[in-house]
């Protein structure tokens, strides 16, 4: 049950991996997370070499978004056997699973040259444009000249096929991911704002996902909110602290939706591609946790008796206005009488 407590949602969980393949920017990676940004292309293959007697199959994702491969697994087999049983038709997370499971063959040799082989002429073919434009035909005899000049065979069966996809997928399924230029001052400025989201999150009792209500009109710029500052939240998530805490405040209409909520700000985590972390409180101990970009509007909450009180001052201003203008007839009408 605790467990449950302390989860993220799992959609704000799958937005804050998405991040680092986003390169910071939080509506690709809100889109990525929703399954709408595909960053991913996997080249699905299966070969045989006949006069060697090897056959093989590999999956060889391409990030043709930021024109990088992302991960190459392949394995080889001394029999056609793995030529024959592979469908490049299937899915790739199905495909990858196989691959696992025909590593156990005791036909199977050693792939790793072989591997390192084809990433090096992926990148000195330049197949990323036919990667990105879907061409088929080109990128099968592309592979098939590879795969020939690597065996030293004139004649290679292969077979390849294209999938769409994503780098968070890509994780979520345990492929591991090589993405380039990830040292240096760059990484450094990643660590730093993971090391402050954990501070910020250690020191909550809970956190929860939740969203801002957009105020296009009177809001207050996200760029421009404090600490302190109270915004109008909607809890998103379906864990059992949200529920308790919209039960207790009384947030469901009639129909049983979700009303706003008040939000304190109480840590502002600006990104190096524009957009924020809020992390606002809306119970004791309870933060919920909201990707926001720049320069949007949110409402911000106007406590009741602030409202009363401008309501009244205004009162009082109507008020004095109008005695000014009777008191002014009546003397008007004072010194008419006394002219006539």
């Amino acid at each position: 049950m605790t467990e449950q407590y302390d989860s993220l949602g799992e959609k704000t969980k799958q937005v804050d991996m998405a991040m680092k393949y986003t390169r910071g920017d939080i509506l690709k990676a809100k889109e990525m997370a929703s399954g709408q940004y595909l960053d991913v292309m996997v080249v699905k293959g299966k070969f045989l070499v006949e006069n060697k007697g090897v056959s093989g199959v590999f999956l060889a994702f391409f990030n043709y978004i930021q024109e990088y491969i992302a991960n190459v697994t392949c394995i080889m087999s001394s029999k056609s056997s793995l030529y024959e049983k592979t469908r490049v038709f299937d899915d790739w997370k199905s495909l990858s699973r196989d691959l696992q499971a025909f590593k156990e063959s005791s036909d199977i040799v050693d792939s790793q040259n072989f591997t390192y082989f084809l990433i090096d002429s992926f990148v000195g073919y330049d197949v990323f444009p036919d990667v990105q434009e879907r061409n088929l035909d080109d990128l099968t005899r592309t592979v098939s000249e590879i795969i020939g000049k690597s065996f030293n065979a004139g004649t290679v069966k292969c077979q390849i096929e294209l999938e769409p996809t994503s780098s968070l997928a890509m994780e979520l399924a345990g492929v591991r991911i090589d993405i380039p230029g990830m040292e240096g001052q760059g990484i450094q400025e990643i660590v730093a704002e993971d090391e402050r989201i954990t501070m910020i999150e250690s020191e909550a009792k809970f956190v929860i996902e939740g969203t801002a209500v957009l105020s296009p009109v009177k809001g207050k710029n996200v760029n421009d909110l404090i600490s302190g500052d109270k915004i109008r939240v909607i809890l998103t998530g379906k864990d059992m602290v949200s529920e308790k805490i919209l039960r207790l405040l009384g947030a469901y209409d009639a129909e049983g939706a979700r009303q706003p909520i008040t939000g304190r700000i109480k840590a502002k985590v600006p990104f190096e591609k524009g957009g924020y972390i809020l992390y606002a409180l809306v119970a004791k101990g309870v933060l919920a946790k909201i990707f926001e970009e720049e320069n949007v509007k949110l409402m911000i909450d106007q406590p009741q008796d602030d409202f009363a009180g401008k309501a009244s001052e205004l009162d009082n201003r109507i008020f004095y206005i109008i005695a000014v203008v009777v008191g002014l007839i009546i003397v008007c009408g004072i010194i008419l009488f006394l002219l006539l």
